[in-house]
């Protein structure tokens, strides 16, 4: 039998129009009618108003859901693409930490529940919040954006699990055949559906009590108007709300008709993931290195999934007779070319894996370079060294020439850089350079690997 496990998520984040909390309360009531637990992404200031403004009563309808974080005020700029440009990643993370604990503890004390998830705002997506989500204990990130994805699947990039651009993300939109092919489209996703599948269904509470979003009446192309000069969003009529709201639970009581649907929140989509029991064997880890000539890249098998950087820790301890755990590590910072002087050990190539690495709140990040005797190594040349000495069964002992340019970072593949962050989201100001974005993203897939959900 299928199992479909539904997400149901909205981004809470108008904090200016006061008619998007009706909205809000509204959908609670329709989902408690259903029996669905849905997950939302709350806007600190938006829950700083919701207290403000005595709504009580969403903050207790709340408590019977799931809140995750959705940054300190979303699209007032800089947003956090705009400040963490110039930025490397362990500086960037330190700086959305700064920024966004505040609201993150706020989000927490006002609601009574610690956040499960997190989301950008819009296309504000951003490599360096991953080791603060890591630090603060989040478990997940829930979204949907076009930078990073694979083949549409569950994955883990940054140490954390990645429910993003699904390709069973679905909406019912308010068309004349709206209904009908939400209908439509939810039934081809469970027809196309494995053994177990993920379906991602968002809103925000905005747009069903707005006919446009308060964001862009206010911060469109970089504008950054004083909070005095802040205005709602334009209406649509009560009736209207409450029509589009009831179809929509009209739609989600047609999914709830299929016996094989079950509503999960954010957190809970944790528990199906498939994980291997067993231990890695030296053959295993020969068999990565045979099949990973091209340079690093993450490595499944059933149900075991291991990122470059793990892979490059378990070549180094199998060459070293220690016992096959894999370690976690974050990209390097830059990517700089090796300097090669002279052939060193296999066992000295191993033990610079051990022992030389940087630290991202006490994490494990790979060194840009690694220092082995007068040579200085990048880690993709190193991975590709070990890897060759693992595949040939080399004595530690054994002095090899590091081989320039021999392989590149393969799950860079899985990164769009040729996105078009500006034509994506309205809040950006024209000319937004996230080149140094897409250049970090591209470093930290020596920490991408599918999650898998389905054999």
């Amino acid at each position: 039998m299928k199992h479909i496990k539904v997400m149901l998520w909205f981004d809470v984040e108008d904090f200016i129009t006061p008619e998007a909390d009706d909205a809000l309360h509204a959908l609670i009531d329709m989902m408690d009618s259903l029996g669905i637990i849905g997950s939302f992404k709350m806007v600190a200031e938006k829950a700083r108003v919701l207290k403000a403004r005595g709504r009580e009563d969403i903050l207790r309808k709340l408590s019977g859901h799931e809140i995750c974080y959705h940054t300190e005020n979303h699209s007032v700029h800089p947003t956090q693409t705009e400040y963490l440009q110039g930025m490397g990643f362990a500086d960037g993370a330190a700086e959305f930490e700064r920024r966004e604990k505040k609201g993150f503890l706020d989000v927490q004390e006002i609601t009574g529940q610690f956040p499960t998830s997190y989301g950008q705002p819009g296309a504000s997506w951003v490599p360096q919040v991953f080791p603060v989500l890591k630090k603060w204990g989040v478990p997940t990130y829930v979204d949907s954006h076009y930078l990073l994805s694979v083949a549409g699947g569950p994955f883990w990039y940054g140490g954390i699990l990645n429910l993003t651009r699904l390709w069973s993300t679905m909406r019912l939109e308010y068309t004349e055949n709206g209904y009908e092919e939400a209908v439509q489209n939810f039934d081809d996703i469970c027809r196309q559906a494995g053994e177990t599948q993920l379906v991602s269904i968002y809103y925000h509470p905005c747009e069903f009590s707005c006919t446009d979003f308060w964001d862009g009446v206010n911060f469109r192309k970089g504008n950054n108007p004083p909070r005095e000069e802040w205005k709602p969003a334009p209406l649509r009529t009560v009736e209207e709300m409450h029509r589009r709201i009831d179809l929509l639970g009209q739609f989600l009581r047609y999914t709830l008709t299929k016996p094989e649907v079950e509503y999960i929140t954010a957190s809970q989509s944790c528990r199906y993931e498939k994980v291997n029991p067993l231990p890695i064997t030296a053959e295993d880890v020969c068999r990565m290195a045979s099949a990973l000539t091209e340079g690093p890249d993450y490595y499944t098998d059933s149900a075991r999934s291991l990122c470059a950087a793990e892979i490059l820790s378990l070549y180094a301890r199998q060459i070293q007779g220690l016992h096959l755990t894999p370690v976690f590590s974050y990209g390097p910072e830059a990517d700089v070319p090796s300097v090669i002087c002279e052939p060193v050990s296999v066992s000295a190539l191993a033990e610079a894996v051990l022992t030389q690495y940087d630290r991202v709140f006490g994490y494990r990040q790979l060194p840009v370079l690694y220092q082995v005797g007068e040579n200085r190594i990048n880690p993709v040349d190193l991975f590709c060294a070990l890897g060759d000495a693992v595949a040939g069964k080399l004595p530690p002992e054994e002095k090899i020439t590091i081989v320039l340019g021999q392989g590149r970072l393969q799950p860079t593949r899985h990164v769009n850089t040729a996105y078009d962050w500006v034509g994506d989201w309205i809040i950006f100001p024209e000319g937004l350079d996230a080149s140094g974005i897409v250049r970090t993203a591209l470093l930290q897939t020596w920490t991408l690997k599918p999650a898998i959900y389905d054999k």
